[in-house]
């Protein structure tokens, strides 16, 4: 069953140890490069003061040292990255943890990083997870969608959509089981030494099979802060989880439907939203985005499907409300891609770009057995 009417699409395929699966983004994209190199460049820059504070290089040495223990697989697959676009791990490192350093520090975002996500139970498809991703304009030439395969990974595959430069699900993603996640940024008041999330996003696509497995290790770790993710498996389960250092929010249906925009709702985390003057306009944006998809979802989400599923994700506030499909200039936010999950069987629908105007291609893990 396609899900939008899709042509199959070509991922790009990493296959091997953690390290190959890295090296191989250069090998397979060498004129990508300098792009790669440009994006990083461009966010340390951005978020240079912020990273020089004592506090933040203080969390990044723990962040270094927490993750050697207990990931690093990820370490080892930056490292391959690393080595392929001429970029140091430490480079790398520090890349990824630009957000949570502009947290620390208080900073205003030159350019907020939003994501409007949600999913909702289906009948025959399992569970819609839905992702509309908001980035950085520099990220448009290197974004792209990964197929991994990792003998360590005991048969266990996973389709992402992320960038050359990063390790990965770094944005959202399947495995061949059926469970999919994905991330929107949220500002937060609570960080400290534990499982970042870009890193969690990879390691329970490799580790779990059900959105059940998902949360009890989310609740078994320490996380960095910082977050929200929406996931949804095989058995139509879906869930939301708002990430914070002491505290984790998580809200799961077993039906229905679920959304987040860029900020925590749930009782235990509302209290770690981070909100400043100089971002009082994206956090603003974010409590529109969120009110108007919970409005949508309780009209739609009972009966929606994957082309009812990409309708809202194109959403321009034609019924009133904020919009989700974004497209930079004066707007808040630029949508760079939109991704429409079905969990059974495990496929993406994923256009790159603005999803009203979309160039829909399907990615299956059967198409790949049959190639």
């Amino acid at each position: 069953m396609s899900l939008l009417n899709a042509p199959p699409g070509t991922p790009l395929r990493l296959s091997g140890t953690a390290y190959e699966r890295g090296r191989a983004q250069a090998t397979l994209c060498p004129d990508q490069a300098d792009f790669v190199r440009t994006a990083v460049a461009t966010r340390l820059a951005a978020t240079r003061d912020a990273l020089a504070m004592p506090q933040v290089q203080a969390l990044i040495h723990g962040q270094r040292e927490y993750t050697e223990r207990h990931y690093p697989a990820i370490l080892e697959e930056m490292q391959g990255i690393g080595d392929g676009f001429g970029i140091s791990v430490d480079t790398l490192f520090e890349y990824l943890h630009c957000a949570i350093a502009s947290d620390l520090a208080g900073m205003a975002e030159r350019v907020p990083e939003g994501c409007t996500s949600f999913a909702a139970a289906h009948a025959e498809l399992g569970a819609i997870v839905v992702k509309n991703r908001d980035y950085r304009p520099e990220h448009i030439p290197i974004q792209r969608v990964f197929h991994h395969a990792d003998s360590a990974w005991n048969g266990r595959e996973m389709i992402c959509v992320g960038s050359l430069g990063s390790p990965g699900n770094f944005s959202s993603g399947i495995n061949s089981d059926g469970l999919a996640i994905t991330d929107t940024n949220s500002r937060a008041a609570d960080h400290g030494v534990g499982m970042h999330r870009y890193f969690l996003l990879t390691w329970i696509l490799v580790h779990c099979g059900t959105v059940a497995e998902a949360l009890d290790a989310i609740r078994g770790m320490k996380h960095t802060g910082g977050g929200l993710l929406v996931l949804g498996d095989a058995g139509g389960t879906v869930a939301a989880v708002e990430l914070g250092h002491r505290h984790v929010g998580i809200e799961t249906r077993d039906h229905g439907w679920i959304g987040r925009a860029n900020h925590f709702v749930t009782p235990p985390m509302t209290s770690a939203n981070l909100r400043t003057p100089a971002n009082d306009a994206a956090d603003c944006n974010s409590d529109r985005r969120h009110a108007t998809l919970q409005n949508l979802l309780s009209q739609r989400g009972a009966s929606l499907d994957p082309p009812g599923a990409a309708a809202i994700a194109a959403y321009h506030g034609e019924q009133g409300g904020e919009h989700f499909c974004r497209h930079g200039g004066a707007d808040l936010g630029h949508t760079i891609s939109c991704s429409v999950y079905a969990t059974r069987p495990p496929s993406l629908a994923f256009t790159n770009g603005n999803p009203c105007t979309p160039d829909w291609r399907e990615h299956s893990f059967q198409s790949r057995r049959l190639a």
